[in-house]
Order: structure tokens, then C-alpha cells, then sequence
């Protein structure tokens, strides 16, 4: 309950009705920490049953019933979570009333996943339970594209390699296209994933990626060869080196300096083959 609510429940409820009020409220904490109990155990019994049930009816009446359900699924932990939270504290109840201990104790804990989950809503809490955290850096790098792409997976491990593309260094890290590629993994899921990570490598050359990202499904269906499109490229590259190399020359070089220099050379030719003309036609013999 939000309990900015409480002035007007007290001002339109009869005090008569309201011991009841306070009583269900008592009594549904009181069954939730019995729950609490049998489940964690020594974990649970260390505060007491009265003092844990106190504790739970107050977190309820301050954020609402889900802290009844994420109590007893997250136990006391769940609890001091939501005690702890502060102005996140609803938003921490809902997170574990929904998913409970697994993944959402995680997210609860750190201060930096909460302020996504506020920021973006039940969509990044999910994405990030459902990770086990391990998306935390992509969504707060990306946002909701990359909120989008972790939904779309299944495979935890395709999770944790989607995070390790987009982490600081990542091959989605390092380019302008991620969120095409990220709106691909949405749209494609865990057969997208695997094939961009099994192709990482020559995929995000600029002009392969280009010929991925037009024709995704084909790539990953397996109409089109990646390689294919890498190796012709590849193949060109003398040629067009030699090409753009021969450009670059001639872009560069002082014509006119070449051609009074092949001027120069063309008249010492001409002077020297002059000279042994000459030399030849009027050395003196012997009978002169």
C-alpha cells in the first residue's frame, strides 16, 4: 500500500472497520513469516517469529503487498533488500515479487542494475534477472536495444557472449552499427546469436557487415556464405593496392620536372652518341 494512502483510508474508513483492516494486514505478515520460518530456516529464525512478522507487516503497509509474496520468495534477504532500498524500495519489492530469489537478488543488490530498471521499467528488470546481470553493462551502454536482444535470447550462454560483444573492447563495442545488430539478435534471437559469434571474426569488416546487416535471415539460414563476401575482397586487394598505389604516385609527381629531366637525358644521348660518330668517322689511318 502506498502510504500516502493512509490519510484518506483513515479519513473514509470507519474506526470501527479499521481494526479489522489492521488485523488482516497483521495476519497475512504473521502467515508470511510462518512461511518464512519453514523455508529458510535458522536463516529466517534468527530475529524471531514476532519480530520478522513485525517487520514484514511494516514493509507492507510502506510499499505495498508485493513485499508479502517477495518475502517469500527472496526470504529475509528479500527483506533487508526492500528495508534497505530507500525510494527503490516499491520498485525492489515488485522486482523480487515477480522473480523471485533467482537473478532478482542479484539485480536488487546492486544500486546501479536498480537504477535501470527505474529508468527503463519491468523490461530491463527482466533482461537483467534473466542474464543473471551479465547484461548490466550492455543496457546501460545501449539501453533498450540491447534490453530488446537480451529477451530474444534463451541460451545463457548466448547471453554472457552478447555481453561480452557489447563490454568495453567487445567487437559491438568498437562500431557504429550496434544497435542494427542488436535489432537483428531481436528479431532472430539465439540463431542470430550463434551465428555472430561464431562469425566475429570476419564479420565486422565494414562491407561484410553491411552485406550481413541487409540480408540478415539469408546469412543465417545459411543462403549465403559470410566468407564468400569476406574472400573476394581479400582477393582484390593486391590489385586495388597496386592501383590506388600507382594513383597516388602520379597524383604526387612533378611532371614537369620529369620531363625536362627526360629532355636532359635525351640531348647527353644524343651529344654522346654524337661524339662517337664522330670519333669513329674521322680517327686517322694508317696511310695518312
Amino acid at each position: 500500500m502506498n502510504p500516502k494512502l493512509l490519510p484518506l483510508i483513515l479519513a473514509v474508513v470507519p474506526l470501527a472497520a479499521m481494526p479489522a483492516f489492521a488485523d488482516g494486514k497483521t495476519k497475512a505478515a504473521q502467515e508470511a513469516a510462518e512461511f518464512v520460518l519453514r523455508k529458510f530456516g535458522r536463516e529466517a529464525a534468527k530475529d524471531g517469529a514476532s519480530a520478522l512478522a513485525r517487520r514484514i507487516e511494516r514493509a507492507a503497509l510502506a510499499h505495498g503487498d508485493e513485499v508479502l509474496k517477495a518475502v517469500r520468495l527472496a526470504g529475509p534477504r528479500g527483506l533487508h533488500l526492500i528495508e534497505e532500498a530507500g525510494t527503490h524500495s516499491k520498485q525492489v519489492a515488485r522486482l523480487l515479487a515477480i522473480h523471485g530469489e533467482q537473478g532478482a537478488v542479484y539485480v536488487a543488490s546492486r544500486p546501479k542494475a536498480m537504477q535501470l530498471v527505474v529508468r527503463h521499467g519491468e523490461k530491463a528488470a527482466a533482461a537483467l534477472v534473466k542474464s543473471r546481470g551479465v547484461a548490466l553493462p550492455a543496457v546501460e551502454s545501449f539501453g533498450k536495444p540491447a534490453i530488446r536482444a537480451f529477451q530474444a535470447i534463451g541460451s545463457p550462454q548466448n547471453a554472457r557472449r552478447l555481453a561480452m560483444m557489447t563490454a568495453d573492447g567487445g567487437e559491438l563495442a568498437r562500431i557504429s552499427r550496434t544497435p542494427e545488430v542488436l535489432a537483428v539478435i531481436e528479431k532472430y534471437g539465439d540463431k542470430a546469436m550463434q551465428f555472430i559469434w561464431t562469425h566475429k571474426g570476419a564479420l565486422f569488416v565494414t562491407a561484410t557487415l553491411a552485406a550481413f546487416l541487409a540480408e540478415p535471415e539469408a546469412f543465417i539460414d545459411g543462403a549465403k556464405d559470410i566468407t564468400q563476401t569476406v574472400v573476394k575482397p581479400i582477393a582484390d586487394v593486391p590489385a586495388i593496392a597496386a592501383k590506388e598505389g600507382a594513383a597516388e604516385v602520379a597524383r604526387k609527381t612533378n611532371w614537369t620536372v620529369v620531363f625536362l629531366a627526360l629532355i636532359a637525358a635525351t640531348a647527353l644521348l644524343v651529344a654522346a652518341r654524337f661524339r662517337l660518330w664522330s670519333r669513329l668517322h674521322f680517327m686517322p689511318t694508317k696511310d695518312s
